[in-house]
């Protein structure tokens, strides 16, 4: 059966905690990471009903995108709806994990899954946080042992790229090489010249996986000191922020893609700022609360934006930047998180230890407020 400590792995596969927010609290908030895992539930966040609908689907873990845990506490007690909830979550053994701005982040995230929803292509970062460089490293392996060296470099997360991992060039030669009277050589003979088959090998590693990857190559190369080379990759780098920006497939008026954006994010009302008759081909979307980036998407070009919990003054800066802009509402921008995470874990949950697990999607409507249409 998995542990807590397994789904927490896939969760960083798709949304590693290390692209949250400084400001963000994420990763497991209640619980522990050695409790096996009956069931999952997923949900955008946690109140009251949900307990009790973990209970009924017998699921021993809770992952949400809004924190439970987001400013410090200073107490637990039955005197708040944080003490009760914790309260509720520890008698029932029901432990809490939590991706919000990561998820937001990633490029296998929340903000990809909602413009994807849409007719675009060429999708970008709309406002960057940082950004991840890449390096090449080239070794010399003997071919006895190449396999042995590649997979370890694998493992500790070399030839990873986006949708891709395990990528590396390998290619027969020779090497030579004199062992002095002090070294202790892998193969050869000491204080003489000798000519060896020999693999050069070579694969891409991201800059946060330089350490690990090091570390396993001088541990599993069999050579006393082992050749090996790093370039930087000045042509590859991948931004990372919040938000997206990307163009539209073909060119539609406002009033056509109103409809279309109501359908696609199942929206039961459509709030909404701009000219009907304009014409719209790039569009930005940030899920939750980005009206912070209404100069941001209008200065990158988009002719609309979507986001939620927009203020008054902030439609009337849209309004002065001529950008069309949808707040489709932070509730409504963000309910298919639960839709995201169950497509992402379903995929990776592959091992034989999950194989009695099933990701619940929460069936609880936890936005605080309605509509008369």
């Amino acid at each position: 059966m998995a542990k807590v400590a397994e789904v927490i792995q896939l969760m960083g596969e798709f949304a590693p905690t290390s692209l949250a927010e400084d400001w963000d609290n994420v990763g497991l908030q209640v619980g522990d990471q050695n409790t096996e895992v009956k069931n999952v539930l997923l949900a955008l966040d946690l109140r009251e009903g949900l307990v009790q609908e973990a209970i009924a689907k017998d699921c021993n873990l809770i992952i949400t995108h809004h924190p439970l845990i987001f400013k410090g506490i200073k107490t637990v007690t039955e005197s708040s709806y944080t003490g009760r909830l914790i309260r509720d979550l520890i008698k029932n053994e029901i432990a809490v994990f939590s991706a919000h701005t990561n998820l937001d982040i990633s490029s296998n995230g929340l903000n990809d899954f909602l413009i994807k929803k849409l007719p675009v292509k060429n999708i970008e970062v709309l406002s960057s946080t940082k950004s991840k460089n890449y390096y090449k490293l080239v070794t010399f392996i003997p071919e006895s042992e190449l396999k042995t060296v590649k997979n370890a470099l694998y493992e500790a997360g070399a030839g990873k790229y986006n949708n891709y991992s395990h990528s590396g060039f390998f290619q027969a030669g020779k090497g030579n090489f004199k062992p002095l009277a002090e070294s202790e050589p892998y193969m050869g003979i000491k204080n003489k010249i000798n000519e060896v088959a020999e693999v050069r090998f070579e694969t891409i590693v991201a800059s946060n996986k330089l350490a690990q990857v090091k570390k396993a190559l001088l541990k599993n190369h069999p050579y006393e000191e082992p050749a090996w080379d790093l370039f930087e990759l000045k042509n590859l780098s991948i931004i990372e922020g919040l938000g997206r920006i990307a163009v539209l497939t073909e060119e539609y008026k406002f009033s056509e893609l109103l409809p279309l954006i109501k359908e696609s994010f199942q929206l039961p009302v459509l709030k909404y700022s701009g000219q009907l008759e304009q014409k719209i081909k790039k569009i930005a979307l940030c899920s939750g609360s980005g009206a912070d980036f209404i100069q941001t998407a209008a200065y990158q070009g988009a002719d609309l934006y979507l986001t939620g919990d927009v203020k008054f003054h902030q439609a009337q800066l849209a309004e002065e930047l001529n950008l069309n802009l949808i707040d489709f509402g932070h509730y409504d921008s963000e309910k298919h998180v639960a839709d995201l995470l169950a497509r992402e874990l379903s995929r990776r949950a592959t091992r034989s230890s999950f194989a009695s697990v099933k990701f619940y999607k929460s069936e609880l409507n936890t936005n605080p407020w309605s509509y008369q249409v």
